[in-house]
């Protein structure tokens, strides 16, 4: 089932789902006004508001993870141009294929507006807007070759990934030997509240806006 960035039923789609999302980026506004607030209040009473900002560090990753974890919340990726990523340092993808037979193409991430509108890219039609899988693997992953059937389209997580220092990939780069397939990642570091809702408002704005002129952006 192909995702689509220029039918109509399409557009549609992506203007309900965004309808959706933007009342749930609510949370995320709300939890960093409250943070902000917490931070400014502890200047004038410090040990009061040091236990509320504790307790609210404690409760908004919570809620935010169970958030970001509900299969019916719309993912968006960073609205950006993914063209413009450098991507001459990489890593030897040619050299490494047929050791590492594209591991990284099993990991899902987020297809951003860009994506979406060159409707090039596949997405997942159960929960938008994850990289659409096949058995395990992207589906644009070409099984015998191990390379990717639309890499000049290839989204801008495939574009700045490295996989070198990743260790769901190597166990040892230098000597190429692969992680267990069963590696996940280590737990992520405590992220910046305010950063999270500040890309993901500039994503549903970017959304909105291409959705608004029925093309892509910059186009």
């Amino acid at each position: 089932m192909a995702g689509s960035g220029g039918g109509d039923d399409t557009r549609a789609l992506r203007a309900a789902w965004l309808a959706i999302e933007e009342d749930r980026a609510d949370l995320l506004r709300l939890a960093a006004q409250v943070v902000a607030l917490t931070e400014e209040l502890g200047a004038r009473d410090p040990e009061a508001v040091a236990r509320v900002h504790a307790r609210v560090a404690e409760l908004v990753p919570e809620l935010l993870d169970a958030d970001l974890r509900s299969r019916d919340r719309l993912a968006l990726g960073d609205f950006e141009d993914k063209y413009e990523i450098a991507t001459d340092d990489g890593p030897p993808c040619a050299e490494l294929l047929p050791i590492c037979e594209a591991r990284c193409c099993t990991f899902v991430f987020a297809l951003s507006t860009q994506d979406l509108d060159e409707g090039v890219i596949r997405w997942d039609r159960g929960q938008p807007y994850l990289i659409r899988h096949d058995d395990g693997a992207c589906t644009h992953l070409d099984r015998h070759s191990h390379g990717c059937t639309a890499y000049d389209h290839r989204p801008a997580p495939c574009r700045r990934f490295d996989c070198r220092a990743d260790p769901r990939v190597w166990t040892d780069y230098p000597n190429r030997i692969l992680a267990p397939e069963d590696t996940v990642a280590d737990p992520p570091a405590r992220f910046d509240l305010h950063d999270r809702v500040r890309r993901r408002e500039l994503a549903l704005a970017g959304e909105r806006m291409s959705l608004r002129r029925g093309q892509a952006p910059g186009s």
